[in-house]
Protein backbone atom coordinates (compact mmCIF):
# COMPACT_ATOMS: atom_id res chain seq x y z
CA UNK A 1 0.00 0.00 0.00
CA UNK A 2 1.18 3.53 -0.70
CA UNK A 3 2.69 5.56 -3.48
CA UNK A 4 3.62 3.68 -6.65
CA UNK A 5 5.61 6.51 -8.25
CA UNK A 6 8.50 6.55 -5.83
CA UNK A 7 11.57 8.67 -6.37
CA UNK A 8 15.01 7.14 -6.78
CA UNK A 9 16.50 9.57 -4.27
CA UNK A 10 14.90 11.23 -1.25
CA UNK A 11 16.20 13.83 1.13
CA UNK A 12 14.90 11.77 4.07
CA UNK A 13 13.60 8.21 4.38
CA UNK A 14 11.91 7.16 7.62
CA UNK A 15 11.89 3.45 8.45
CA UNK A 16 9.03 2.58 10.79
CA UNK A 17 5.56 4.11 11.14
CA UNK A 18 5.11 3.90 14.89
CA UNK A 19 4.81 7.01 17.08
CA UNK A 20 8.46 8.05 16.63
CA UNK A 21 8.61 7.64 12.86
CA UNK A 22 5.21 9.20 12.29
CA UNK A 23 5.94 12.23 14.45
CA UNK A 24 9.25 12.71 12.68
CA UNK A 25 7.34 12.60 9.40
CA UNK A 26 4.68 15.05 10.58
CA UNK A 27 7.38 17.56 11.51
CA UNK A 28 9.25 17.07 8.22
CA UNK A 29 6.31 17.05 5.82
CA UNK A 30 5.80 20.44 4.27
CA UNK A 31 9.36 21.62 5.00
CA UNK A 32 10.40 21.31 1.37
CA UNK A 33 12.38 18.12 1.95
CA UNK A 34 11.43 15.10 -0.15
CA UNK A 35 10.22 12.46 2.30
CA UNK A 36 9.39 8.74 2.22
CA UNK A 37 7.87 6.81 5.14
CA UNK A 38 8.16 3.00 5.03
CA UNK A 39 6.67 0.31 7.25
CA UNK A 40 6.40 -3.46 6.96
CA UNK A 41 2.66 -3.27 7.76
CA UNK A 42 -0.22 -0.82 7.65
CA UNK A 43 0.19 0.75 11.09
CA UNK A 44 -3.49 0.97 12.01
CA UNK A 45 -5.11 -2.15 10.55
CA UNK A 46 -3.85 -4.92 12.83
CA UNK A 47 -4.38 -4.84 16.62
CA UNK A 48 -1.48 -2.87 18.08
CA UNK A 49 0.41 -4.56 20.96
CA UNK A 50 0.34 -1.52 23.23
CA UNK A 51 -1.28 -0.70 26.59
CA UNK A 52 -2.07 2.78 25.17
CA UNK A 53 -1.62 4.73 28.42
CA UNK A 54 0.00 8.20 28.39
CA UNK A 55 0.36 11.13 30.77
CA UNK A 56 -1.36 14.30 29.60
CA UNK A 57 1.62 16.61 30.06
CA UNK A 58 4.09 14.42 28.20
CA UNK A 59 1.64 13.62 25.42
CA UNK A 60 0.84 17.25 24.66
CA UNK A 61 4.49 18.22 24.93
CA UNK A 62 5.45 15.56 22.40
CA UNK A 63 2.71 16.14 19.82
CA UNK A 64 1.69 19.54 18.52
CA UNK A 65 -1.93 18.69 17.70
CA UNK A 66 -3.55 16.04 19.90
CA UNK A 67 -7.00 15.21 18.53
CA UNK A 68 -9.99 14.32 20.67
CA UNK A 69 -10.66 11.31 18.43
CA UNK A 70 -7.38 9.77 19.65
CA UNK A 71 -8.54 9.67 23.27
CA UNK A 72 -10.49 6.67 24.51
CA UNK A 73 -10.60 7.69 28.16
CA UNK A 74 -9.51 10.55 30.40
CA UNK A 75 -7.63 9.18 33.40
CA UNK A 76 -7.79 11.15 36.65
CA UNK A 77 -6.55 8.65 39.23
CA UNK A 78 -4.52 5.53 39.85
CA UNK A 79 -5.23 2.70 42.25
CA UNK A 80 -2.18 0.93 43.64
CA UNK A 81 -2.67 -2.65 44.87
CA UNK A 82 -0.09 -4.08 47.26
CA UNK A 83 0.62 -7.83 47.31
CA UNK A 84 -1.82 -8.52 50.16
CA UNK A 85 -4.64 -6.72 48.36
CA UNK A 86 -4.45 -3.38 50.17
CA UNK A 87 -5.33 -0.45 47.91
CA UNK A 88 -4.23 3.17 47.68
CA UNK A 89 -6.10 5.59 45.42
CA UNK A 90 -4.05 8.50 44.12
CA UNK A 91 -5.48 11.43 42.16
CA UNK A 92 -3.16 13.28 39.80
CA UNK A 93 -3.98 16.92 39.04
CA UNK A 94 -2.73 16.52 35.47
CA UNK A 95 -4.01 13.02 34.77
CA UNK A 96 -3.56 10.99 31.63
CA UNK A 97 -5.27 9.34 28.70
CA UNK A 98 -5.94 5.92 27.32
CA UNK A 99 -5.48 6.60 23.63
CA UNK A 100 -6.63 4.95 20.43
CA UNK A 101 -3.19 4.45 18.96
CA UNK A 102 -4.48 3.03 15.68
CA UNK A 103 -6.55 6.17 15.05
CA UNK A 104 -3.60 8.37 15.95
CA UNK A 105 -1.27 6.55 13.58
CA UNK A 106 -3.76 6.60 10.71
CA UNK A 107 -4.31 10.35 11.09
CA UNK A 108 -0.58 11.08 11.31
CA UNK A 109 0.13 9.06 8.16
CA UNK A 110 -2.68 10.90 6.37
CA UNK A 111 -1.19 14.22 7.48
CA UNK A 112 2.19 13.26 6.04
CA UNK A 113 0.61 12.33 2.70
CA UNK A 114 -1.50 15.49 2.62
CA UNK A 115 1.66 17.57 3.15
CA UNK A 116 3.43 15.98 0.19
CA UNK A 117 5.26 13.07 1.78
CA UNK A 118 5.28 9.60 0.19
CA UNK A 119 4.31 6.50 2.15
CA UNK A 120 5.00 2.83 1.43
CA UNK A 121 3.38 0.17 3.62
CA UNK A 122 3.47 -3.65 3.60
CA UNK A 123 7.10 -3.57 2.46
CA UNK A 124 9.98 -4.46 4.76
CA UNK A 125 13.32 -2.68 4.86
CA UNK A 126 16.00 -5.36 4.70
CA UNK A 127 19.12 -3.22 4.82
CA UNK A 128 20.36 0.33 5.32
CA UNK A 129 23.80 0.69 3.77
CA UNK A 130 26.72 2.61 5.13
CA UNK A 131 27.17 6.04 3.64
CA UNK A 132 28.47 6.29 0.08
CA UNK A 133 28.73 9.49 -1.96
CA UNK A 134 26.77 11.35 0.76
CA UNK A 135 23.89 8.89 0.38
CA UNK A 136 22.60 5.73 2.03
CA UNK A 137 20.84 2.97 0.13
CA UNK A 138 17.66 1.55 1.64
CA UNK A 139 16.98 -1.97 0.34
CA UNK A 140 13.41 -3.28 0.38
CA UNK A 141 11.92 -6.77 0.50
CA UNK A 142 10.33 -6.27 -2.93
CA UNK A 143 13.76 -5.90 -4.54
CA UNK A 144 13.62 -2.11 -4.88
CA UNK A 145 16.45 0.10 -3.60
CA UNK A 146 16.08 3.78 -2.75
CA UNK A 147 18.79 6.29 -1.91
CA UNK A 148 18.47 8.90 0.82
CA UNK A 149 20.59 11.74 2.11
CA UNK A 150 19.40 10.88 5.64
CA UNK A 151 17.64 7.80 7.03
CA UNK A 152 15.68 7.98 10.28
CA UNK A 153 15.56 4.53 11.88
CA UNK A 154 12.31 4.23 13.82
CA UNK A 155 12.02 0.48 13.20
CA UNK A 156 11.93 -0.56 16.85
CA UNK A 157 14.33 -2.19 19.31
CA UNK A 158 15.44 -5.19 17.26
CA UNK A 159 15.83 -3.77 13.76
CA UNK A 160 19.59 -4.07 13.94
CA UNK A 161 20.33 -1.32 11.43
CA UNK A 162 23.66 0.47 11.74
CA UNK A 163 25.69 -2.58 12.74
CA UNK A 164 29.38 -1.88 12.43
CA UNK A 165 28.86 1.86 12.91
CA UNK A 166 29.40 3.85 16.08
CA UNK A 167 25.72 4.24 16.85
CA UNK A 168 23.29 2.84 19.40
CA UNK A 169 22.35 -0.77 18.65
CA UNK A 170 20.04 -3.46 19.95
CA UNK A 171 19.23 -2.89 23.65
CA UNK A 172 20.57 -5.42 26.11
CA UNK A 173 17.67 -4.95 28.55
CA UNK A 174 14.66 -6.26 26.65
CA UNK A 175 12.01 -7.01 29.26
CA UNK A 176 9.28 -9.53 28.46
CA UNK A 177 5.67 -8.36 28.55
CA UNK A 178 2.37 -10.13 27.99
CA UNK A 179 -1.11 -8.64 27.96
CA UNK A 180 -4.66 -9.15 26.82
CA UNK A 181 -7.49 -7.04 25.52
CA UNK A 182 -10.40 -8.29 27.60
CA UNK A 183 -14.13 -7.57 27.80
CA UNK A 184 -16.58 -7.88 30.72
CA UNK A 185 -14.13 -5.96 32.91
CA UNK A 186 -15.81 -3.98 35.67
CA UNK A 187 -13.51 -1.03 36.42
CA UNK A 188 -14.01 2.73 36.50
CA UNK A 189 -13.22 4.36 33.18
CA UNK A 190 -11.17 7.20 34.70
CA UNK A 191 -8.82 5.09 36.82
CA UNK A 192 -5.86 2.85 36.04
CA UNK A 193 -4.78 0.02 38.34
CA UNK A 194 -1.22 -1.01 39.17
CA UNK A 195 -0.39 -4.22 41.05
CA UNK A 196 2.98 -5.18 42.52
CA UNK A 197 3.55 -8.77 43.57
CA UNK A 198 6.65 -10.93 43.36
CA UNK A 199 4.55 -13.92 42.32
CA UNK A 200 2.63 -12.38 39.43
CA UNK A 201 5.22 -9.85 38.26
CA UNK A 202 8.75 -10.41 39.59
CA UNK A 203 10.85 -7.33 38.90
CA UNK A 204 7.88 -5.56 37.34
CA UNK A 205 4.16 -4.99 37.77
CA UNK A 206 0.68 -5.79 36.50
CA UNK A 207 -1.42 -3.09 34.88
CA UNK A 208 -5.13 -2.69 34.18
CA UNK A 209 -5.95 0.17 31.80
CA UNK A 210 -9.67 0.73 31.07
CA UNK A 211 -11.12 0.97 27.59
CA UNK A 212 -14.62 1.68 26.35
CA UNK A 213 -17.58 -0.74 26.63
CA UNK A 214 -16.42 -2.53 29.79
CA UNK A 215 -13.13 -3.63 28.27
CA UNK A 216 -9.53 -3.15 29.38
CA UNK A 217 -5.89 -3.79 28.56
CA UNK A 218 -4.54 -6.07 31.30
CA UNK A 219 -0.92 -7.13 31.30
CA UNK A 220 2.33 -8.03 33.00
CA UNK A 221 5.89 -6.87 32.54
CA UNK A 222 8.71 -8.61 34.42
CA UNK A 223 12.40 -7.99 34.93
CA UNK A 224 14.73 -9.44 32.31
CA UNK A 225 16.53 -11.67 34.81
CA UNK A 226 13.31 -13.66 35.32
CA UNK A 227 13.00 -14.51 31.64
CA UNK A 228 12.81 -18.29 31.27
CA UNK A 229 12.03 -18.91 34.93
CA UNK A 230 8.34 -17.98 34.69
CA UNK A 231 5.59 -18.34 32.09
CA UNK A 232 3.96 -14.96 31.55
CA UNK A 233 0.80 -16.36 30.00
CA UNK A 234 0.26 -18.67 32.97
CA UNK A 235 0.94 -15.84 35.43
CA UNK A 236 -1.51 -13.51 33.72
CA UNK A 237 -4.19 -16.18 33.49
CA UNK A 238 -3.75 -16.85 37.23
CA UNK A 239 -4.02 -13.14 37.94
CA UNK A 240 -7.19 -12.85 35.87
CA UNK A 241 -8.75 -15.88 37.53
CA UNK A 242 -8.15 -14.35 40.96
CA UNK A 243 -8.97 -10.72 40.25
CA UNK A 244 -11.15 -10.58 37.11
CA UNK A 245 -12.92 -13.90 36.88
CA UNK A 246 -15.32 -14.14 33.99
CA UNK A 247 -13.58 -11.75 31.61
CA UNK A 248 -13.69 -12.56 27.92
CA UNK A 249 -10.28 -12.39 26.27
CA UNK A 250 -10.53 -10.89 22.79
CA UNK A 251 -6.84 -10.79 21.89
CA UNK A 252 -3.51 -11.81 23.41
CA UNK A 253 -0.20 -10.03 22.85
CA UNK A 254 3.40 -10.84 23.72
CA UNK A 255 6.48 -8.74 23.21
CA UNK A 256 9.53 -7.10 24.72
CA UNK A 257 10.05 -3.60 26.08
CA UNK A 258 13.49 -2.00 25.54
CA UNK A 259 14.30 -0.59 28.98
CA UNK A 260 18.07 -0.23 28.86
CA UNK A 261 19.51 3.29 28.87
CA UNK A 262 22.61 3.33 26.69
CA UNK A 263 25.31 5.92 26.19
CA UNK A 264 26.08 5.31 22.51
CA UNK A 265 25.35 8.11 20.10
CA UNK A 266 21.87 8.39 18.61
CA UNK A 267 23.13 9.42 15.17
CA UNK A 268 25.98 9.33 12.70
CA UNK A 269 26.20 11.04 9.34
CA UNK A 270 23.17 10.01 7.29
CA UNK A 271 21.59 7.75 9.95
CA UNK A 272 19.48 8.84 12.93
CA UNK A 273 17.96 6.51 15.53
CA UNK A 274 14.75 7.47 17.30
CA UNK A 275 12.07 6.00 19.56
CA UNK A 276 12.52 2.37 20.59
CA UNK A 277 15.45 2.12 18.16
CA UNK A 278 17.20 4.62 20.43
CA UNK A 279 16.06 2.95 23.70
CA UNK A 280 13.96 5.92 24.83
CA UNK A 281 11.49 3.99 27.02
CA UNK A 282 11.18 5.04 30.68
CA UNK A 283 13.11 2.24 32.47
CA UNK A 284 10.82 2.20 35.52
CA UNK A 285 7.28 2.73 34.24
CA UNK A 286 8.15 1.17 30.85
CA UNK A 287 6.14 3.97 29.23
CA UNK A 288 7.18 4.66 25.67
CA UNK A 289 4.51 6.38 23.55
CA UNK A 290 5.09 10.00 24.56
CA UNK A 291 8.82 9.35 24.74
CA UNK A 292 8.80 8.04 21.17
CA UNK A 293 6.72 10.97 19.91
CA UNK A 294 9.08 13.45 21.55
CA UNK A 295 12.21 11.74 20.29
CA UNK A 296 10.74 11.57 16.78
CA UNK A 297 10.13 15.31 16.83
CA UNK A 298 13.74 15.93 17.86
CA UNK A 299 15.01 13.48 15.23
CA UNK A 300 13.13 15.41 12.55
CA UNK A 301 15.00 18.58 13.46
CA UNK A 302 18.30 16.73 13.36
CA UNK A 303 17.50 15.23 9.94
CA UNK A 304 16.55 18.59 8.48
CA UNK A 305 19.79 20.15 9.69
CA UNK A 306 21.80 17.19 8.45
CA UNK A 307 20.32 17.48 4.94
CA UNK A 308 21.07 21.21 4.90
CA UNK A 309 24.63 20.82 6.21
CA UNK A 310 27.42 21.92 3.90
CA UNK A 311 30.28 20.91 6.18
CA UNK A 312 31.05 17.97 8.47
CA UNK A 313 31.08 20.23 11.52
CA UNK A 314 27.46 21.18 10.79
CA UNK A 315 26.51 17.50 10.79
CA UNK A 316 28.33 17.00 14.09
CA UNK A 317 26.57 20.00 15.60
CA UNK A 318 23.16 18.70 14.49
CA UNK A 319 23.88 15.38 16.19
CA UNK A 320 25.10 17.04 19.40
CA UNK A 321 22.01 19.24 19.57
CA UNK A 322 19.71 16.25 19.05
CA UNK A 323 21.36 14.31 21.83
CA UNK A 324 21.62 17.26 24.22
CA UNK A 325 17.94 18.11 23.74
CA UNK A 326 16.94 14.52 24.48
CA UNK A 327 19.21 14.42 27.54
CA UNK A 328 17.72 17.63 28.87
CA UNK A 329 14.10 16.63 28.26
CA UNK A 330 14.16 12.91 29.20
CA UNK A 331 17.54 11.20 28.94
CA UNK A 332 19.18 12.47 32.12
CA UNK A 333 16.17 11.44 34.19
CA UNK A 334 16.03 8.04 32.51
CA UNK A 335 19.71 7.48 33.31
CA UNK A 336 19.08 8.19 36.99
CA UNK A 337 16.11 5.84 37.05
CA UNK A 338 18.10 3.10 35.34
CA UNK A 339 20.79 3.28 38.02
CA UNK A 340 18.32 2.70 40.87
CA UNK A 341 15.99 0.35 39.02
CA UNK A 342 17.43 -2.87 40.43
CA UNK A 343 17.14 -1.60 43.98
CA UNK A 344 13.61 -0.32 43.50
CA UNK A 345 12.24 -3.58 42.15
CA UNK A 346 14.03 -5.55 44.85
CA UNK A 347 11.59 -4.10 47.41
CA UNK A 348 10.10 -7.12 49.23
CA UNK A 349 6.36 -7.69 49.22
CA UNK A 350 6.15 -7.04 52.96
CA UNK A 351 7.40 -3.47 52.48
CA UNK A 352 4.79 -2.79 49.81
CA UNK A 353 2.13 -4.13 52.18
CA UNK A 354 3.39 -2.16 55.19
CA UNK A 355 3.54 1.07 53.21
CA UNK A 356 0.02 0.54 51.89
CA UNK A 357 -1.22 0.01 55.44
CA UNK A 358 0.52 3.21 56.56
CA UNK A 359 -0.88 5.27 53.71
CA UNK A 360 -4.38 3.93 54.30
CA UNK A 361 -4.57 6.31 57.28
CA UNK A 362 -4.52 9.27 54.87
CA UNK A 363 -8.01 10.10 53.51
CA UNK A 364 -8.00 8.80 49.95
CA UNK A 365 -9.45 11.99 48.50
CA UNK A 366 -6.56 13.91 50.05
CA UNK A 367 -3.77 11.56 49.01
CA UNK A 368 -1.19 13.34 46.87
CA UNK A 369 2.29 12.31 45.83
CA UNK A 370 3.79 14.78 48.32
CA UNK A 371 1.82 13.14 51.14
CA UNK A 372 2.98 9.72 49.98
CA UNK A 373 6.54 11.01 50.20
CA UNK A 374 6.11 12.54 53.66
CA UNK A 375 4.38 9.49 55.07
CA UNK A 376 6.67 6.85 53.60
CA UNK A 377 10.06 8.30 52.76
CA UNK A 378 11.68 7.64 56.12
CA UNK A 379 10.61 4.01 56.38
CA UNK A 380 10.33 2.95 52.73
CA UNK A 381 12.58 5.14 50.55
CA UNK A 382 12.91 2.62 47.72
CA UNK A 383 9.18 2.04 47.69
CA UNK A 384 8.44 5.74 47.35
CA UNK A 385 10.60 5.90 44.23
CA UNK A 386 8.81 2.90 42.78
CA UNK A 387 5.34 4.27 43.47
CA UNK A 388 6.25 7.70 42.15
CA UNK A 389 7.12 6.33 38.73
CA UNK A 390 4.42 3.67 38.51
CA UNK A 391 1.42 5.77 39.53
Amino acid sequence: MGDTNLKNIYDIVIVGAGPAGLNAGVHLAGTGKSLLLIDKMIPWELPIPCAEGVGQLGFHEAHKDVRQSWIRQNITSACYHSPDGSMINYTDKFGGYIINRAAMQRDMADEIKASGGDVLFNVKVTEISKEHDNLRTVSLSNGVSIDAKVVIDASGPIGGFGKGEKIIGKPTDLEPAYFVWAENVNVALDRIHIYTCSHYAPGGYVWVFPRENHSANIGIVIGKKYLGSVNLRVLLDEFLEKNFRGVEIKKRFAGSIPCHVKKETFAVKGLIKTGDSASTVNPISRAGISEALLCGKLAARCAQRMVDAQHSWEVSRAIREYESQWEKMRGKRHSKLARVKGSMFAVPDRDYDAAAHLLASVPQDQLTMSKIFRASLGRFPRLVWAMRHLM
